[in-house]
């Protein structure tokens, strides 16, 4: 919030200073209709779900033991800098150099990968675990402009300024079909017969809402000027974001449960699916808040007085919207 309202007083600065100081080029109000491309530069491995970290991992299961062999292992990296943004940029021009820009902007980020789980038993594949992620963000974005001052059709300009998100999600969807019964006894399904297990098939939708931020963007661009009251724009643009979560929740839990045999891992006949809706799923992962320092009291999965019952707790993480973009559109002079 310091950020957000010293580079507004700066730009009010700019601006008191841009007006005592007008000429005879060309300045006033201009609208520019954007569309957007954006490259990740800055991957980092991303943050763990529900306390898995994000691996892609292979590994065998021991039928006798249950004891699990890796096989292969890495770390999942990325960033949600990658994506299609599309936006309005209103501006104004105080003479033939300053100007300031708002942006409005959405943002929708190409889906990545975040975990990745195979286990096998004697080459067949009993568990295949499945989660990727995507964000969907709305900021405005002002920005301090300083132009070339050139004549002529084409026209250089750079500008620097702040991205202030005010609204938008961490979308995760997680695809899951184990039949060890792992995931189906942490989840709370038992089966009610003796030597048998619940394989679960689950699809999982969850949405985490961000904290309040602030992120850096900065563009080199050209105007070519169509007429005096019109042109087309082209920019490359860094900019770089990093969001915490406030709070998730779960907007999707759908599937089957099916008993299956503990020595064959095959369905018991006689006994039909059980489908999975939201009503099977606890308190506990339906509503998650996150927090910088887990402390007594709390609701933190894998504790010992830990309650399905309740809305769950957890750690904060962070996933960085960092990324290298190209921008056009068309300007249009109000003046």
């Amino acid at each position: 919030m310091k950020k957000t309202i010293a580079f507004t007083a700066l730009l009010l600065a700019v601006g008191t200073l841009a007006l005592k100081a007008q000429d005879d080029y060309p300045h006033g109000f201009y609208v520019k209709p954007t569309g957007s491309y954006f490259i990740k530069v800055t991957p980092v491995e991303f943050p763990a779900i529900s306390g898995m970290p994000a691996r892609d991992r292979s590994f065998t299961i021991n039928p006798q033991t249950g004891e699990t062999t890796t096989t292969s292992e890495k770390a999942l990296t990325g960033s949600f800098g990658e994506g299609w943004r599309a936006g309005l940029t209103f501006g104004y021009r105080f003479n033939r150099i300053l100007g300031v820009e708002l942006g409005v902007n959405m943002y929708q980020s190409t889906e990545q990968d975040m975990m990745r789980q195979n286990g096998t038993i004697s080459g067949n594949t009993v568990l295949n675990l499945n989660t990727v992620g995507k964000i969907r963000a709305y900021d405005v974005a002002p920005a301090l402009v300083a132009h070339f001052p050139v004549e002529g059709m084409i026209r250089p300009y750079t500008k620097v300024g702040i991205i202030v998100p005010v609204g938008g999600y961490l979308q995760i969807n997680t695809t899951l079909d184990d039949k060890t019964g792992q995931f189906a006894q942490e989840a709370g399904f038992t089966s009610p017969i003796p030597d048998t297990h619940i394989a679960l098939a689950l699809e999982r939708e969850e949405r985490i809402n961000p904290r309040p931020t602030v992120g850096f963007q900065a563009a080199v661009g050209t105007d070519f000027m169509i007429s005096d009251h019109c042109g087309i724009f082209v920019e490359v643009e860094y900019r770089n974001i990093s969001v915490g979560g406030k709070d998730k929740e779960l907007r999707k839990y759908s599937g089957t449960g099916t008993v299956v045999s503990d020595a064959t891992l095959q369905p018991v006949p006689g006994i039909p699916q059980t489908p999975i809706t939201m009503e099977n799923a606890s308190a506990s992962q339906k509503d998650v808040t996150y927090h910088s320092k887990l402390t007594p009291g709390m609701n933190v999965a894998g504790w010992e007085d830990f309650n399905r019952s309740r809305p769950s707790d957890d750690l904060r993480s962070y996933v960085n919207i960092g990324g290298l973009g190209l921008n056009a559109g068309i300007k249009f002079y109000l003046h």
